[in-house]
């Protein structure tokens, strides 16, 4: 039977700017080592925390986890 075992989680927010030209775009801000039993409304917080220290507006918050499957 495979069996699941977590590596690592990262936050990942993703803002939108405007360029030179004043056209939109959006870059990714990642964070690494964030816990694997960390609670969504904590990591919404965090988030939500982080990105008022941002220029950029806020569009996307995301939870990137990476496992390894073993048979």
């Amino acid at each position: 039977m495979a069996e699941r075992s977590n590596l690592s989680n990262k936050l990942k927010l993703v803002v939108s700017y405007r360029d030179a030209d004043d056209n939109e775009k959006t870059r990714q801000i990642t964070f690494k080592n964030l816990k694997g039993n960390a609670d969504a409304t904590a990591i919404y917080g965090a988030a939500e925390a982080l990105a008022g220290l941002q220029e950029d507006a806020l569009i996307r918050i995301s939870e990137v986890s990476e496992n390894v499957i073993e048979g």
